[in-house]
């Protein structure tokens, strides 16, 4: 097994522009080498730090292992505060439009942020990126659509329990004119992930009493359209979606789930530098759980 994953120290990057979509405080900065990320501080609390940062790397991890297309994530410090920066997904001069953009064209009255979330439903989504083609260079079946790659990003929800794949979390690119056809962007934004804003003790009472198998199963797909696909599980949402594929995506990514070690789980959390003890375990666990669940439902 390989060590810890590194810390990168990002202190000296340029600022480029501040982060308007989301609640917390995110900032785009310039490596030395030119490349463009994302800069995400985790959450500290006057007690207790929530983990954005290691979840958003796990679950980096965790999408290359499946082949799932992501955006590269790596833990780093800024200034002398902790977080994940995530690199740009976005070509130079390109356009990332996000979800909520493409529903508005379909769905009158679209809200993405209103609490029914009407209108973010598979089926919508699958309409909506019928035209758009798959992210290039993938290790998939020939003829994929943008939908059975995006069905990907549903099992990569479910296993490393993430409940915010909300319209704004997911979108396409569209290229400067000439230079070939719109597509689906690789997912990002995964730091509300794996029990990210746990607090120790309640992970431990998680893990002596209460079991991550009831814990884990609680978990639905909220962001969906609160009177349809929102009431589903995770595992549910993402085994919907697998139904809607092409048969030769729904074999490829039940295949990737099916091929994948259970050592893995344990590999991927223990590369986490300076993690609790019950964050490590409950993390690990969770996966397992999830990875279980998936090839039991698929």
């Amino acid at each position: 097994m390989s060590g810890a994953y590194a810390v990168l120290d990002a202190t000296g990057w340029s600022l480029e522009e501040g982060e308007s979509v989301g609640g917390e405080e995110k900032e785009w900065i310039r490596a030395p080498d030119g490349a463009l990320w994302l800069f995400k501080p985790r959450t500290e609390h006057p007690t207790w730090v929530q983990g954005e940062d290691w979840a958003e790397k796990v679950a980096a991890e965790v999408a290359a292992r499946l082949g799932v297309p992501a955006a590269r994530v790596e833990l780093a410090q800024r200034g002398g505060r902790r977080g994940s920066i995530s690199l740009s997904l976005r070509p130079e001069g390109w356009e990332l439009q996000h979800g909520s953009v493409l529903l508005a064209g379909l769905v009158p009255g679209h809200e993405p942020k209103s609490r029914d979330r009407r209108g973010h439903t598979l089926d919508n989504i699958r309409r909506v990126l019928a035209p758009v083609a798959a992210p290039p260079d993938l290790d998939v079946p020939a003829h994929v659509t943008a939908f059975d790659v995006f069905a990907g990003y549903l099992l990569l929800d479910a296993l490393v329990a993430n409940q915010d794949r909300h319209e704004e979390n997911w979108a396409v690119l569209r290229p400067l004119p000439g230079q070939g056809p719109v597509t689906l962007a690789g997912s990002y934004d995964h730091g509300s992930s794996l029990g990210f804003n746990l607090t120790d003790q309640r992970r431990a009472l998680v893990l002596g009493r209460d079991g991550v198998d009831g814990w884990a199963g609680k978990g639905t797909a909220q962001r969906f359209e609160r009177a349809t696909e929102g009431r589903l599980t995770l595992v549910g949402l993402a085994a919907k979606a697998l139904s809607l594929c092409s048969p030769a995506a729904r074999a490829h990514w039940r295949g990737r789930v099916a091929e994948v070690d259970a050592a893995f789980w344990e590999q991927v959390v223990a590369r986490v530098p300076q993690l609790s003890d019950p964050a490590r375990r409950f993390a690990t666990k969770l996966l397992a759980v999830n990875h279980g669940r998936l090839r039991n439902e698929l």
